[in-house]
């Protein structure tokens, strides 16, 4: 059985299609192919890129309360990838626990977080659009919480149209999600029936 794609079409024409390793990284394949289907990635504006390290898709759970889950993380079973370009990755907010959808692409080799947060894909095409991203122009802001910290946001917004996803007949469910784990205080508030 082929492994599931994506493709990530974005407000510049370009598009990134990925290969995603469900026997990798299990659970974070399920979360984005969960989060993919329900439309949350689409029409998000990419919100922070930094040169020679990663171009980050969200760190604020897509301001969509259905992405404001943490699920377990998939390097702990021992089994992962390099961070490195042209990979995809699952962020996330400490260990043990991860971000439930917020995914960003290394734009170098980052052994600082090889083994930390789980890759779960490639980049089979377009892999020049990061590069095209990585010279973005961008302005610095502030990280909620934490004014001396800055992200660099682009100047002129590059959205993610829609993401649309191949899973070739296999079905993928919900993801495995963590409980009683304290969600960022700037991701969007959990709207009463979201997990």
């Amino acid at each position: 059985m082929p492994n599931p794609m994506a493709t990530i079409h974005l407000s510049t024409g370009a598009v990134l299609v990925l290969e995603l390793y469900p026997d990798i990284a299990p659970n974070a394949v399920t979360s984005f192919l969960y989060l993919a289907r329900k439309g949350v990635f689409d029409g998000h504006a990419i919100e922070r890129i930094v040169p020679g390290w990663v171009v980050d898709m969200s760190y604020h759970a897509f301001h969509d309360p259905a992405a404001c889950y943490f699920i377990p993380n998939d390097v702990k079973s021992g089994r992962y990838l390099e961070a490195v370009f042209g990979t995809v990755g699952m962020g996330g907010y400490g260990p043990p626990d991860i971000a439930g959808g917020e995914f960003f692409f290394p734009l170098a080799d980052c052994p600082a977080i090889t083994g930390k947060y789980p890759i779960f894909g490639k980049v089979t095409a377009g892999r020049e659009v990061l590069r095209t991203l990585e010279g973005v122009e961008t302005r610095p802001v502030s990280y909620p919480g934490l004014p001396d910290v800055q992200i660099n946001t682009p100047v002129e917004p590059v959205v993610i149209r829609r993401v649309t996803v191949d899973t070739f007949g296999t079905e993928y469910g919900e993801p495995v999600r963590l409980s009683g784990v304290k969600k960022p205080h700037f991701w969007p508030a959990i709207q009463s029936g979201q997990p």
